[in-house]
């Protein structure tokens, strides 16, 4: 098996599911013939064109209608490699002194396979199961995570009891990861000559005050987390202007802000236009408009929490020592698929090295990928024992 998993990551890091726009499909498809072949029940679910999620299922032995149902997740999509050179082509899938190479091999197609190469060997071994593992591979998660708020929207975590997520983390228990708020200001201003810049409305640099005002203004209200530390802002996009000789009539700027569990979004927002407003009352001219294009809360898991403890006991039998207990800065499929409102405990644990994200030359361990396959298959079992276990 070991083999087959290696070269089936190696298949799937050579799609070029970038985002945007996506081109999920080839994944999911390539994702259900593997399914398909190894007898295990699953769904394509098309969306928008070469967008897709995959729903798959291993099914236990138990006819208690209230047996327990364990999700695993991963997204399809990858970001684009960037325009540094790397030292192997990123859609080559090279594997070179142990690693393998290629975009979304840390982040995440190694978790995604080895979650399906853990639902293969289980059901390989004939391990009888006293609950169910259904698995949710995402499309969109690099961007507003679309793919997991569909799968959330049509039921797909209704019956759900508690998600484990293969985003890369070097192998540590992650419970917590911060809430993504994305924030597009634009300012609009009014065309002129270059050569008489008075007669029209500079948009430039009326954001220059307002970029200036966030740097020095802008403060949000919070309580320290153990986890996860403080929020974040960062000017991230800035597009305006035209031609050299026009005066430029609109400027753009996208703000990602990360945000910790004591926060409310809505009150993030309102210092920002706070904000805006105080920039106006010295410029009278300005026109400023604010749109937020990404919106997922931060999720937190209590440590104590009994699917936490299974986890970590898991990580001491295939790793022969507990994994710690992390927080993350960034945000997965979970702040869709588990809000804290809907109870559901979800941790995320990947062999994939988290500092490899969206890095160029991102590579994954290919031990810690086999690892990681033998740590799901030992969280199932764990998680939703056996028919000699006790539940």
């Amino acid at each position: 098996m070991s083999v087959d998993a290696v070269s089936f990551l190696k298949q799937v890091l050579k799609i070029r599911s970038i985002n945007p726009p996506g081109n999920e499909l080839p994944v999911a498809r390539r994702l259900k013939d593997l399914l398909d072949e190894h007898g295990l029940e699953n769904t394509l679910i098309e969306f928008d064109e070469n967008r897709a999620n995959l729903v798959a299922w291993l099914r236990g032995e138990s006819i208690d209608p209230n047996r327990r149902v364990l999700a695993l997740s991963g997204h399809m999509d990858v970001v684009p490699p960037g325009q540094v050179e790397w030292n192997y082509p990123p859609f080559d899938a090279v594997e070179q002194d142990g690693k393998i190479y290629g975009r979304g091999s840390s982040d995440m197609k190694g978790g995604l396979v080895g979650l399906v190469f853990a639902m293969i060997a289980l059901k390989k071994s004939g391990v009888r199961l006293r609950g169910d593992v259904k698995l949710l591979a995402s499309a969109g998660e690099e961007m507003g995570a679309v793919g997991a708020k569909l799968l959330a929207e049509t039921g797909h975590m209704d019956d759900v009891d508690a998600l484990i997520i293969a985003e890369p983390s070097n192998d540590n228990v992650v419970i917590a990861h911060k809430g993504a708020l994305w924030v597009e200001i634009t300012c609009y201003g009014q065309t002129a000559h270059g050569s008489t810049p008075k007669l029209g409305i500079n948009a430039i640099e009326h954001m220059n005050r307002v970029i200036t005002a966030i740097l020095n203004d802008f403060h949000m209200e919070y309580s320290p987390d153990d986890l996860l530390g403080e929020p974040t802002c960062n000017i991230a996009v800035i597009e305006g202007g035209v031609k050299t000789n026009v005066v430029p009539d609109k400027c753009r700027v996208e703000l990602d802000i990360r945000t910790v569990p004591s926060q409310k979004h809505e009150d993030v927002l309102r210092s920002l236009e706070k904000l805006i407003e105080g920039v106006k009352a010295d410029c009278p001219e300005l026109k400023a408009e604010l749109r937020v294009f990404n919106d997922l809360p931060p999720i937190a898991t209590a440590a104590d929490h009994p699917f936490v403890r299974t986890v970590q006991d898991s990580t001491a039998q295939v790793y022969s020592q507990a994994k710690p207990i992390k927080g993350m800065s960034g945000y997965t499929d979970g702040a869709v698929l588990a809000p804290v409102e809907r109870g559901v405990p979800a941790v995320i644990i990947g062999g994939g090295r988290i500092e490899l994200a969206h890095q160029p030359n991102e590579y994954i361990d290919t031990d810690k990928f086999l690892q990681a396959i033998d740590l799901y298959k030992t969280i199932i079992v764990n998680y939703l024992g056996t028919e000699t276990q006790e539940s």
